[in-house]
């Protein structure tokens, strides 16, 4: 790793609250909970006396977004496109925080899936996966995903893929954190949450489809369901991998019904085409028709019960034929086609789209963090 890299990283992971102090702020923020938008349901209602967590969301502050987001997106970074240098230094960048947030590598030995993106040509693809699993026995298991791939120089010009898809890293990454540190505290999840970073999304979606080759199992494994209580840090990580005899044995898959479901995240960082004009906290959800029957609705109520404020659309600018092709296009249609419940947050196409002014300065970092406090609080009810 690169002195510069490492610099970057210790910046970046400047939230410093000890674990005993954040508990203890948890323990006191928790209310007595009333109202009647999720009456009718035990389980839910047991979900909701977890707390709001209002906590976790002091983690995510503009300078740590803006930090991660213009290493991604810089100019030294070459777009990041699949199989090459920049690319794979893009990877590390994101295992390094990974393991600063304290998940586990995904796959046993490695936090990194390589495959074959482009089979004409020998491109190398790398998919970044980790976990954090749940503080309490659980089988079941949440799927976040961003691809971090873009266009990489073309023609003599930098394509450096800001929104496209730095924003959704940046979204990934400070989830990581925010349930890492939820692990640490011992205060949850109450589920595995898997977080995945893709490659080759630009090669026809390759990276999400060696994922899911990899991920699913046609026979319930138990090999994954939570039963160690223990802090999950990055170095009880490194051990556990350095010692593992293959990542084949340890990880033999997951039964897709287990992932109840999948969150891609794709271009999430802009306000420059919003739903309603007038309304710039926006944020664009395709896919809820996938969800259960009992996780339909979960999206609205997080934004109205926890006051977040997002203006949330779930067709693509009010067009069906839109909305089926916009969902078409990024992973989550990969993970939908191997029948999860998949869903993608979006704030859509704009004028920079696929465009070398697509670029850190066209950001809005606050509504990002609105859109990421959501699915934080999603992931939670689900």
């Amino acid at each position: 790793m690169t002195t510069v890299m490492l610099m970057l990283v210790l910046a970046v992971s400047g939230y410093s609250a000890s674990a005993a102090t954040e508990a203890e702020c948890l323990r006191n923020s928790e209310t007595e909970l009333s109202g009647t938008d999720m009456a009718g349901s035990g389980e839910q209602e047991r979900k909701r006396s977890l707390g709001p967590y209002t906590m976790y969301e002091q983690i995510i502050y503009q300078a740590k977004q803006e930090r991660i987001m213009e290493w991604l997106a810089d100019d030294m970074s070459e777009g990041r496109a699949t199989g090459t240098h920049a690319g794979m230094s893009a990877a590390r960048f994101i295992e390094v925080l990974f393991r600063q947030y304290g998940l586990e590598p995904l796959f046993g030995s490695s936090f990194y899936q390589p495959f074959i993106a482009d089979s004409l040509n020998g491109t190398v693809g790398r998919n970044v996966a980790g976990i954090v699993r749940s503080a309490v026995p659980s089988d079941e298991y949440v799927l976040i995903s961003a691809h971090y791939d873009h266009l990489g120089i073309l023609n003599g010009n930098t394509y450096n893929g800001a929104d496209d898809n730095a924003s959704g890293v940046t979204v990934l990454l400070n989830l990581a954190d925010m349930f890492g540190t939820m692990k640490k505290t011992k205060t949850g999840p109450d589920k595995n949450i898997i977080f995945a970073a893709l490659d080759a999304k630009e090669l026809n979606m390759a990276g999400s489809k060696a994922l899911i080759d990899k991920l699913l199992s046609e026979e319930a494994s138990t090999a994954y369901t939570t039963s160690d209580t223990t802090d999950s840090t990055a170095a009880t990580a490194a051990d556990r991998a350095d010692s593992a005899s293959s990542p084949e044995e340890e990880f033999p898959g997951i039964p897709k019904d287990r992932i109840i479901c999948a969150i891609n995240i794709d271009q999430i960082g802009t306000v420059l085409e919003p739903v309603h004009e007038a309304d710039t906290n926006f944020v664009i959800v395709l896919g809820e028709k996938t969800l259960r029957k009992e996780h339909r609705g979960l999206i609205d109520m997080c934004n109205r019960y926890y006051n977040i404020g997002l203006d949330i659309d779930h067709t693509f600018y009010g067009s069906e034929n839109f909305t089926e092709l916009f969902y078409q296009l990024s992973d989550q249609t990969v993970f939908h086609q191997a029948g999860i419940p998949s869903l993608i947050f979006t704030s859509g196409f704009h004028r920079h789209t696929y465009k070398t002014t697509d670029d850190p300065d066209i950001i809005s970092y606050p509504v990002m963090k609105k859109r990421t406090v959501l699915i934080f609080y999603l992931t939670m009810m689900l």
